[in-house]
């Protein structure tokens, strides 16, 4: 039994531990460097708006995405809701129709998949 002890003793029970801080500051930066190079289209077809995101081949390297659309505030959203995206040509976009009734204050948010990086942040302005 005390050998048994001290052999436990002796194993290295390591642990990693990693975080990742992005404050507001380098989220703005990170979207100022960034937010050109992302483009949202609205287009009015009988009642219904459709919104087009165009995304970059890469941003910081990173060409893996994940496309949200938020409504009313980044902080404190009334919903969420994900974005797919596709193939167009070599253009990788996202889309979504709202009926124009329903229009409010949307953002659409691109997240690289690197999950310490900021993520860009755009309102969209429905013309």
């Amino acid at each position: 039994m005390r050998l048994t002890f001290l052999l436990l003793l002796l194993v290295n029970f390591g642990c990693l531990a990693s975080s990742c801080i992005v404050t507001d500051e380098m989220r703005e930066q990170f979207n100022s460097k960034h937010s050109e190079k992302v483009t949202i289209d609205t287009t009015l077809r009988d009642s219904n708006f459709t919104v087009t995101i165009k995304l970059p081949e890469s941003i910081e390297g990173q060409s893996s995405y994940s496309v949200w659309l938020i409504s009313d505030s980044l902080e404190e959203p009334t919903f969420i809701f994900p974005l797919d995206l596709y193939e167009e040509g070599n253009q990788t976009m996202a889309w979504y129709e709202i009926d124009a009734g329903l229009v409010r204050k949307h953002f659409v948010v691109v997240s690289l998949n690197d999950y310490c990086a900021p993520s860009l942040f755009k309102e969209v302005f429905y013309q």
